[in-house]
């Protein structure tokens, strides 16, 4: 087994085994328990239409998974360093490259894990509606490169600062900007500048997918361009993930 699937494998261990992992999964369950009994029981929630709700969801799946991706990117190399465990991981027979792939696909497999969570919760309020199955895999295609593109964000403010408070208020701040779409109204975001951010935010491109594809069941060719823009992102944040960990700063 070589270095980076070691330690792909100690980050995997982390989440489900460490308590801290475990705290973080029990937070994103959470959300989406209290989000789903909040679109089941309540009574004007509850007369929302079903492609509505799945659509909703979907997009609270995608903003909550980006939220712990965050936390554990900004622990990937400064929670380290903090812990005193990055000097050894460094001077070990370790490149930096083998270091930021393991890192990369301990994410990855959080995301999984965490998507795998959802899909319970999307059967929950959308199981007699339309579209489900639809919602689940723009949600896999989707979210997976918006969810590990914010990971590797703080992934790369982790190892440029040295601080995981300093790199997970950073990247908390891109994050909550970007899925304000979630909280701002149609109407505002039907403007001019709402209409420009929408163009360049990935988390935007993913959440009108939703829409499309849930609500009004849009084939998968008109989504093309959001996706490349999706991938753009995963792709910008990755390179940029790579190249600070080349250097860290606090090496």
């Amino acid at each position: 087994m070589n270095a980076s699937s070691l330690i792909a494998k100690k980050e995997r261990s982390a989440l489900l085994q460490n308590q801290r992992g475990l705290a973080w999964l029990l937070t994103y369950a959470g959300i989406l328990s209290a989000f789903s009994l909040l679109l089941i029981s309540n009574r004007e929630l509850s007369l929302l239409d079903n492609a509505q709700v799945v659509y909703m969801m979907a997009g609270t799946v995608t903003a909550a998974g980006a939220l712990i991706a965050v936390i554990m990117g900004s622990d990937a190399y400064a929670g380290e360093r903090e812990r005193g465990t990055l000097v050894p991981l460094l001077t070990a027979p370790v490149s930096t490259g083998e270091l930021l792939l393991g890192k990369a696909i301990g994410l990855a497999s959080a995301w999984v894990i965490m998507y795998l969570l959802a899909i319970p919760y999307l059967w929950a309020v959308g199981a007699n509606g339309q579209n489900l199955g639809q919602a689940i895999f723009y949600l896999g295609l989707f979210g997976t490169p918006v969810v590990l593109g914010f990971g590797y964000l703080a992934m790369a403010l982790s190892s440029r600062s040295g601080s995981v408070m300093s790199s997970l208020l950073t990247s908390l701040s891109v994050l909550l900007f970007s899925a304000s779409p979630l909280l701002i109204g149609p109407g505002l975001r039907n403007s001019a500048i709402g209409k420009a951010l929408d163009a360049v935010n990935p988390f935007s491109g993913a959440l009108n997918t939703f829409d499309a594809v849930i609500i009004d069941s849009d084939p998968f060719t008109s989504q093309v361009g959001r996706l490349l823009l999706v991938l753009v992102w995963l792709g910008l944040t990755f390179a940029l993930a790579r190249l600070s960990a080349r250097r860290p700063a606090f090496r």
